[in-house]
């Protein structure tokens, strides 16, 4: 039986006077009274029961236990749903990007995210679903778009203390901060290169504990064959050289970022014992003075030091309260050797909840399909 139907039932078995009583609805009726009957008696006031003053009964009663279950079962789990939607118009004169196709221009709804977050004795709990194919890499001239809603995080984090947590679930690799942010979060309308490449979900589980101005991150994952025997280990190490956390921001970019000077610099590793063709190194450096911020990064992948490496750095600025500049460089050392420039424009409408985007990206490859250059005009809404 439903719990809210047995709280019901047992509420109005208390009571001898309610209608739901079966003791009651279910009595033999009283036999009328004879014409020749006694008159009827004035009834006479009882004594109040002690303790019964204000008691609630029958659907009083009721209403107060389905109110006290509700309030219990809103403090018990504090269940929160958020989310956002990212949408672009991304057009592009250099290239032919499809058959039957000149010229790469069309609106599209890039990202479409939900988060539903609980907390439940200590443990922080997260359900993340996604509608994009990917998220996108328009200035490369792939544009994401949205199909149905599926789960891509599950997350169950545990906080001992201020400076010890543990995750375990679906989660992403903590090898790379412009990995980390979340797609609402981010300076430009999308992450770096590298970013976008180590942005994945596997299972597994990632402790992080900091010392002082030290921060560490202790990742085991499943391996490249996912559910078979290799596992994928990462560490992470950084120093916040000053400020509380150093250069490291919930979001990225100068917008709210703190006054005074901060820095953070720090490097992984990433191995995977199965094959060393996915082995990988980083170094990552944070610096923001408000209204400056610059960010660097330099990831190594493959087997041995400079097999393949890519590098990238960030510079923006803050314009009065609510508008950012900013330009990045990028470099992939693939087959292709692929350079790509971007300069972009942000109004922080709502903070980074409600913002929109400008932006101009140059790619210069000897990919064909990757020499291009692209304007993107984005929005994002968050709630």
């Amino acid at each position: 039986m439903p719990l809210f139907a047995c709280a019901a039932l047992a509420i109005a078995l208390q009571d001898p006077q309610n209608d739901l009583n079966p003791a009651t609805a279910f009595a033999r009726p009283a036999a009328a009274p004879k014409a020749q009957q006694d008159p009827v008696q004035e009834p006479q006031p009882q004594e109040p029961v002690a303790g019964s003053e204000g008691a609630a009964t029958g659907l009083d009663a009721l209403d107060d236990g389905l109110l006290d279950f509700e309030r219990e079962y809103q403090s018990g789990w504090n269940v929160d749903v958020s989310g956002y939607l990212k949408f672009a118009f991304v057009g592009s004169n250099t290239r032919r990007v499809i058959a039957g196709s000149d010229r790469l221009r069309g609106l599209s709804v890039t990202a479409a995210r939900m988060w539903v977050d609980a907390e439940v004795e200590g443990w922080q709990l997260r359900f993340g679903f996604r509608g994009e194919r990917h998220s996108g890499l328009g200035y490369l001239g792939l544009v994401g778009e949205v199909e149905e809603l599926r789960l891509f995080e599950l997350v169950a984090k545990r906080e001992f203390n201020e400076n010890v947590n543990l995750q375990i679930g679906r989660i992403r690799n903590p090898f790379l901060q412009s990995a980390l942010y979340d797609d609402n979060q981010l300076l430009f309308f999308e992450r770096t290169f590298q970013g976008e490449d180590w942005d994945a979900f596997t299972n597994g589980a990632t402790l992080n504990v900091r010392i002082g101005d030290l921060e560490g991150f202790l990742g085991v994952h499943n391996g490249i064959d996912n559910f078979g025997s290799s596992v994928a280990i990462t560490g992470r190490g950084l120093w916040h050289v000053t400020g509380d956390r150093g250069g490291m921001h919930i979001n990225e970019g100068p917008f709210d970022a703190p006054e005074e000077f901060a820095l953070t610099v720090g490097g992984a590793a990433y191995i995977d014992t199965e094959t060393d063709d996915v082995s990988s190194q980083a170094l990552e450096a944070y610096a923001s003075w408000r209204p400056v911020y610059f960010a660097g990064e330099v990831v190594d992948k493959g087997e041995g030091l400079g097999d393949l490496y890519s590098w990238g750095v960030t510079a923006a600025v803050l314009l009065g309260d609510s508008f950012t500049l900013q330009g990045r460089v990028e470099n992939f050392d693939r087959d292709d050797g692929t350079d790509v420039y971007r300069v972009g424009f942000t109004h922080y409408l709502e903070g980074h909840d409600i913002k929109w985007h400008l932006e101009y990206a140059d790619a210069e490859s000897n990919a064909p399909l990757a020499n291009l250059g692209t304007l993107t005009v984005g929005a994002q809404f968050s709630f």
